[in-house]
């Protein structure tokens, strides 16, 4: 029950035994981010080296992370019960996750998962000193500092696979038939626009007048990560194949919707002039990391728009 997209209930996680996954995760996000910022003061006493402020450091940022997963299971899930017919109070096998439950996890991961809370301060980031002790059991580090950028890319990359998997946008699609027609629902087209929305958000909302540098940039180089993967999933999502190639890069079996295709098609025309309308802000100076990522983002987007796909004949 605990297969990440292949099994839909949010409930069954490993290692959480609470039944309330959200408020657990806002609990356990916090309390990791605000003492992540202590770990030399409290894991390195005078006289020891700074490996431990690195064990420290990464127990934490594996905590927050995990939270983060268990919340990343909740849009598009559904509670599984084993309830027999008959049954006093029996509930049906599959229920659909709560839609105001589905979009405050959204919410939630666009606040933690897509925007992190403050880092540690550079001076504790310059202490996670790797071990040299190399035994069997332990494995070498592929560099000796701290690769910050990189743990948060694969950690966002988890988070996104699990939302874009092919299962959990399939199991989208199929609740809006199963739901009563007055139900409030959580569907797909939401979904992908509160994902969309929460990832892209400086170039989604108005231009922010000011002067921004390489120091400051307009959007940070953990955003700019972010969007650049979003936008090739995107753009595998549209012209992909339309099953196996593409479910390959979804995480799932089988093909997505062909809605996803045509809403992601409709998000990424949307970027395509919110783009343009922010490189030519009269009242923005944009630092160069933006404006190069912007015009990058955006001829991407113009050459998946533009793309042919081969789509065989079917005898």
């Amino acid at each position: 029950d605990t297969r990440g997209s292949i099994d839909s209930d949010p409930l069954s996680n490993r290692f959480d035994l609470g039944k309330a996954p959200l408020a657990f995760a806002r609990r356990a996000a916090k309390a990791a981010s605000e003492l992540w910022a202590q770990v030399v003061d409290r894991a390195v006493a005078p006289g020891e080296g700074y490996q431990r402020a690195r064990q420290a450091f990464g127990m934490l940022f594996m905590k927050y992370w995990q939270t983060l997963s268990y919340v990343s299971r909740i849009p598009g899930g559904l509670y599984v019960h084993r309830d027999h017919k008959g049954d006093p109070n029996g509930r049906k096998p599959f229920v659909p996750v709560e839609a105001g439950k589905q979009r405050d996890a959204m919410k939630l991961l666009t606040e933690s998962a897509f925007n992190i809370p403050a880092l540690p301060p550079a001076d504790v980031l310059n202490s996670l000193a790797s071990s040299r002790w190399s035994h069997w059991g332990t494995r070498d580090v592929s560099r000796l500092d701290y690769p910050v950028q990189a743990q948060i890319g694969t950690a966002q990359n988890n988070i996104l696979s699990q939302l874009l998997s092919t299962t959990v946008l399939t199991r989208l699609s199929d609740t809006e038939l199963k739901g009563a027609p007055d139900a409030d629902l959580y569907t797909l087209a939401e979904h992908l626009r509160m994902l969309v929305d929460g990832v892209f958000t400086e170039i989604r909302e108005a231009p922010k007048p000011g002067e921004y540098n390489n120091r400051k940039p307009y959007i940070s180089s953990l955003r700019r990560n972010l969007q650049r993967n979003a936008l090739k999933r995107m753009a595998g999502a549209i012209n992909g194949s339309p099953s196996a190639g593409l479910a390959a890069l979804l995480g799932g079996s089988g093909g997505v919707p062909e809605d996803v295709r045509t809403l992601m098609r409709m998000h990424l025309a949307d970027l395509d002039k919110q783009v343009t309308a922010l490189l030519g802000a009269a009242d923005v100076k944009l630092d160069d990391y933006t404006r190069a990522h912007l015009q990058d983002s955006q001829e991407r987007i113009r050459k998946v728009l533009t793309a042919q796909v081969m789509v065989p004949s079917i005898d």
